[in-house]
């Protein structure tokens, strides 16, 4: 009995492991824009004035499907220059 409570345990946990690695994946693929693009750049700096730099992390990784680590050094950036 304990050892199907720990096989079923450990079989829920890999599969948790996977959904989340799928998703990481999906996200991570097919950015709609370049991260260097003119547009995308004017749209940051948009978004850093409108909404601060938390809404414009947010914005540039939906764009490229940066990681948040980039995301926010690009923000960073874009927000240094502006």
């Amino acid at each position: 009995m304990t050892t199907a409570i720990i096989a079923a345990g450990a079989v829920g946990l890999l599969l948790l492991i996977a959904a989340a690695l799928l998703r990481r994946r999906a996200r991570a693929t097919a950015p709609s824009h370049h991260p260097d693009s003119e547009e995308l750049r004017a749209e940051i700096a948009g978004e850093i004035a409108r909404s601060g730099d938390v809404a414009a992390i947010k914005l540039y990784r939906q764009r490229t499907g940066a990681s948040l680590i980039d995301a926010k050094a690009a923000v960073d950036r874009l927000g240094s220059t502006s």
